[in-house]
């Protein structure tokens, strides 16, 4: 029987809108974390309100195109280990009738199944519902996936790049906006609530803990920023002296 590769690729994925989400909350959430910390520890250092601009906005997209590169090809590498996987079954499936039904008969027999069902199983497959639904159930099964539901990484690339600017224009409008004597406390401030609102996002899209979640954001993104702020303190101290 022709088994035709164009219907693996020819449906949409949740995996993949649940990748986009993914990277889309991390990418906000390491934008607000990265160029606050920048920005912070530029004014610990005593750095003029231009260089602090200038520090943000390299940060911010040398941080973009950092995240949007990692995920691209961290995404990539699983794209082509479940593209791959489909693969080695569709040839698998192309083998004569008898050792198709004799590998599939091994396969659930070292599941557990006894050898009359995994013969029940692998004739059932084989004769009644063909080797396209073959390839689907042992996908299913066996790794959890479905056949032609693969990450796109150029979606996971695209979508951190973004949110990570997204993420990052918070601090930066902040610091240029709020007068100099309050630079400090309200690009800290500001940073709390994009931690607390993106924690609050990230839980609704996901089975977790709201207050749990946004409390986690909050209190790694003040430690990250407290410790670049000290450290450029630390350097101003020592260059000053």
């Amino acid at each position: 029987m022709e088994f035709s590769i164009r219907r693996v690729f020819k449906h949409g994925a949740l995996a993949d809108r649940l990748n986009v989400i993914r990277a889309g909350i991390l990418g906000a959430n390491d934008g607000i974390i990265s160029v606050s910390g920048i920005v912070l520890g530029a004014m610990g250092a005593s750095f003029s309100s231009n260089y602090l601009l200038m520090a943000g906005l390299a940060g911010m997209l040398a941080g973009a195109c950092s995240m949007a590169g990692g995920e691209y090809i961290s995404v990539r590498a699983q794209h082509d280990i479940q593209k791959n996987t489909v693969d080695q079954l569709i040839e698998r499936v192309a083998l004569p009738d008898n050792r198709s039904r004799q590998y599939l008969i091994q396969a659930y027999r070292k599941r557990g199944l006894s050898l009359a069902t995994a013969t029940t199983v692998a004739d059932e497959l084989m004769s009644k519902q063909g080797r396209q639904s073959e390839v689907d159930a042992e996908v299913a099964s066996e790794y959890q996936l479905q056949v032609g539901h693969y990450l796109n990484p150029l979606h996971a690339a695209v979508t951190s790049f973004l949110s990570f600017i997204a993420g990052a224009i918070i601090p930066l409008v902040t610091m240029t906006t709020v007068p100099n004597p309050y630079k400090e406390v309200g690009t800290l401030v500001a940073m709390v609530v994009a931690l607390g609102l993106n924690g609050f996002i990230s839980s609704r899209s996901q089975v977790l803990s709201t207050k749990q979640t946004m409390v986690r954001n909050v209190v790694v993104g003040l430690l990250t920023t407290v410790i670049t702020f000290g450290l450029g303190a630390i350097f101003h101290t020592s260059i000053g002296g």
